[in-house]
């Protein structure tokens, strides 16, 4: 493949930078990067709002060319102001009003221009539509929200948008593209805000099937002190999302270095996007990584990270089911990701039987209570977030045939929590305090229609935190959340497990679990794979501590980690030959494993 067996590694070149670099500094800052984290490929843009010259874009092809660095094309869709009526026009980021029939032509051209130089090139993440102007507003329709539900035929701003991208895609970047070059290919890259693509015209439940490529952002920098707030655990399910969307076709994940501080908010970027196993690994950008600190650490784990890959096999977890164009609980199952639960994120509803997610946002599928029916009939299991049995009570889809529970408006503060152990009828109970007080909507059900699995509350009053039902041969278990699904965390980590528990799946997506001991406060990921391997990280988070994670495998014995050259590990030695762990017990149901991990961690292994 190159440098790396399991991904190819590339930079990305902005256009400013393409259009004023001098061969001297190119030839400099290549023998920088090749020293510290090596390349294969380079995407260089032919424009971003200006336009790299023909004679830069030759000069750094042939420099690259001598290195044996492959050069696709690249295209970010911003424009300046191209007169003055376009100052009166609100574009964030400048990105481009395309009912304005100047600012479309000046894309087309652009387009031509990058397909007469390459065979095939990348669309840059600005490739949405957010302008609001007169011009739009007359295109679309002067009609208000309300009007567009109650009239057929009138458009929301959503459903203008995605038709606009539509036509934008199809009109000003497709069709011309291949009239210069007919053999040209063409990605589309989707960006790290999947919860609202429809909003700005993003459409991959289209776009994947009209560009021949698509492009993961897997960009989660700092979680709480950056716009977007993403919970680092996107960095992986992302981009299974968009594996799952577009099979074979999904090039690779993107991430930056901006807000990344501390420098492992960087660097986990890459080791969750290196775990869903992409063809690429990209590196936004050249000028910003030259002689930037965050590329020394990375050169050094991508080598340790491709040793990894050349091990596990595919990525597998509890299907999460999010439909196109849906938006609500915007990544709640990140949040759980990050809590020890693996996920595999799909636009298509599960059809294997097992244990499946729903959230408020499955409800963007209109018959999603049938398909959940058909699931559970089938003898099949599926967690429903709170969310999804509040929405669906609001839209009064026949929920209520699934469940005793229903939303009264309420909530419920939980400083204590009552842990009944997995098994039929009346089970004894764990009792655990919490640190903190956490927010839970209260979901009331009637005993013994419903049982609750997970009660929190305080004092003599407490609510269900996991509710069971069952329906045909399969059971229901609705999962209250709190509001700030950070809060999470908060919970014992007894509860936690309890939770676990019930996301646990038959065959290989169930055979392995964790648990934490009571008091941990840092988070933890476990990736499993179709191989009988697994893999385990430790996120860095303020006051975060190395911890012992119990890895329970179900019907097995033994787990032996995978080798990894100069992994240093807290509490272990060098791994150089995947040495046997014992287990902590073993009995003929499961053996456990305790596994101690500092946080910025990761540790990979099979089990039989």
């Amino acid at each position: 493949m190159g440098i790396y067996k399991n991904f190819t590694t590339v930079i990305f070149c902005t256009a400013p930078w393409a259009d004023k670099i001098t061969e001297g500094d190119l030839r400099e800052q290549i023998a920088f990067f090749r020293k510290y984290v090596d390349f294969d490929k380079v995407y260089l843009e032919t424009y971003r709002s200006i336009s790299t010259s023909k004679e830069q874009i030759e000069m750094c092809k042939r420099v690259f060319a001598e290195h044996n660095i492959q050069v696709s094309g690249a295209i970010t869709t911003t424009a300046n102001d191209l007169n003055e009526a376009d100052k009166n026009r609100q574009r964030l980021f400048n990105t481009f009003c395309y009912s304005n029939e100047a600012m479309r032509n000046h894309l087309k051209k652009a387009v031509e221009y990058t397909a007469g130089l390459f065979d095939d090139f990348i669309i840059d993440d600005f490739f949405f539509s957010q302008c609001r102007c007169e011009d739009c507003q007359k295109e679309k329709g002067n009609r208000s929200w309300e009007d567009c539900q109650k009239e057929k035929g009138n458009r929301s701003w959503e459903e203008f948008k995605l038709a606009k991208m539509l036509d934008v895609s199809e009109n000003l970047v497709i069709g011309p593209a291949k009239k210069i070059n007919p053999k040209i290919k063409i990605t589309i890259k989707f960006p790290n805000w999947r919860e609202s693509f429809q909003e700005t015209g993003y459409n991959p439940g289209v776009q994947k099937d009209i560009f021949d490529y698509i492009y993961t952002g897997t960009e989660t920098r700092h979680p709480a002190q950056t716009d977007q707030h993403l919970p680092r655990y996107l960095s992986y399910s992302l981009m299974r999302y968009m594996e799952n969307a577009a099979p074979g076709r999904n090039g690779g994940g993107w991430f930056d270095p901006y807000e990344c501080y501390p420098i492992d908010s960087y660097l986990e970027q890459a080791y969750l996007t290196a775990f869903s196993r992409p063809k690429e690994i990209m590196l936004f950008c050249w000028p910003s990584l030259y002689n930037n600190k965050v590329v020394t650490p990375l050169g050094f784990r991508l080598k340790q990270l491709d040793e990894i890959l050349s091990q596990v096999g595919t990525p597998i977890g509890v299907p999460v089911y999010l439909p196109y164009d849906a938006q609500g609980e915007d990544h709640l199952e990140d949040y759980l990701g990050m809590l020890g639960i693996p996920f595999e994120l799909t636009p298509e509803f599960p059809t294997g039987g097992g244990t499946i997610f729903l959230t408020v946002q499955a409800l963007q599928d209109r018959d999603i209570i049938k398909k959940l029916k058909g699931h559970l009939n089938a003898g099949g299991r599926a967690v429903v977030s709170s969310g999804f049995v509040r929405a669906s009570f609001e839209a009064k889809n026949g929920i209520e045939e699934l469940t005793s529970a229903r939303w009264r408006g309420r909530y419920i503060a939980a400083a204590e929590y009552h842990i009944t152990k997995p098994g039929p009828g009346m089970q004894p109970q764990i009792h655990r305090n919490a640190a903190e007080t956490v927010l839970f909507p209260l979901l009331e059900h009637r005993n013994n229609a419903s049982w609750s699995l997970l009660n929190a509350g305080e004092g003599s009053q407490h609510g269900s935190i996991l509710l069971r039902d069952t329906f045909g041969k399969g059971e229901m278990i609705t999962l209250a959340a709190p509001d700030l699904y950070s809060n999470l965390e908060k919970i014992p980590q007894a509860a936690l497990s309890r939770i676990r528990k019930e996301f646990q799946a038959d065959g290989p997506a169930g055979a392995v679990s964790i648990e934490l001991p009571e008091g941990t406060g840092a988070r933890f990921s476990l990736f499993l794979y179709d191989n009988k391997t697994f893999g385990l990280y430790s996120y860095t988070a303020d006051g975060c501590t190395a911890e012992l994670i119990r890895v329970i495998i179900r019907g097995g014995k033994t787990i032996t980690e995978i080798p990894v050259t100069g992994n240093v590990r807290q509490g272990g030695a060098t791994s150089v030959k995947g040495d046997e762990i014992t287990p902590f017990y073993s009995n003929a149901e499961e053996a456990a494993f305790d596994i101690r991990l500092s946080p910025g961690d990761f540790a990979f292994f099979r089990y039989s």
